[in-house]
């Protein structure tokens, strides 16, 4: 597991842990080295057949993560492995973290949050989870993406079937909300993804993990 601090504007540090599958993208990197970078991991990870399928990876790699800098994305890492469920075919996901302002106020605003996120008639599934961090809201659903161009650079619209979730903490101060969440089009890896993001939720603090209080230590008293 590797620990990460994310840098933004909450006005408290963030602290997360991710798999050591997960591997961070920078988000100021020239997009041509990033793209090329992705293309030799992806061709690395299905060097016994490969085709155009690590170009593939990468080209949505770039256009997600497009979409992720437009929604204030402080962290984004990417895993791109054999498939659990086909070894022939390459499984890739984006572990994202953002953060969105948000008025919360009241003395249970989850609950209201949860019953504003709900879409009645969609594949939105929306609760509350219990976190070390605290209480969250956990939003899961199935959406369909259209990317502006084809891999062959032809200007005409494709639509991708993913899946992503997302799971959503409210910031010490009620003025933030840290949206930790992965999508994956590898939908016959989905459940490996859940997991990973479970994991990774549960690793959230707000305060410095590695500086126990003396009422941490007295708890199990």
């Amino acid at each position: 597991m590797l620990a990460a601090e994310a840098g933004s504007d909450l006005g408290a540090p963030l602290w997360f842990k991710v798999p050591d599958q997960f591997h961070e993208l920078d988000l100021d990197e020239a997009p041509a080295e990033r793209f090329r970078r992705a293309v030799d991991n992806a061709t690395a990870v299905m060097s016994d057949n490969s085709g155009t399928e690590p170009l593939r990876v990468a080209y949505v790699q770039e256009a997600m993560l497009s979409q992720l800098r437009r929604q204030a994305a402080v962290y984004v890492a990417h895993c791109v492995a054999r498939s659990e469920a086909d070894p022939s075919k390459l499984a890739v996901a984006q572990f994202s973290i953002l953060v969105q302002e948000a008025a919360l106020s009241g003395t249970q605003p989850l609950p209201v949050l949860v019953n504003a996120l709900k879409q009645p008639g969609t594949t939105r599934e929306v609760g509350l989870a219990d976190y070390p961090a605290g209480e969250a809201a956990v939003v899961g659903e199935e959406v369909k993406v259209v990317l502006p161009v084809t891999l062959s650079a032809r200007a005409e619209e494709e639509e991708r079937r993913v899946r992503q979730a997302q799971v959503l903490f409210p910031v010490p101060g009620g003025q933030h909300l840290v949206v930790v969440g992965v999508t994956s089009e590898s939908l016959d890896d989905w459940s490996h993804y859940i997991a990973m993001l479970d994991g990774i939720a549960r690793s959230i603090s707000f305060t410095d993990p590695s500086r126990t209080t003396i009422a941490d230590r007295l708890a199990g008293l």
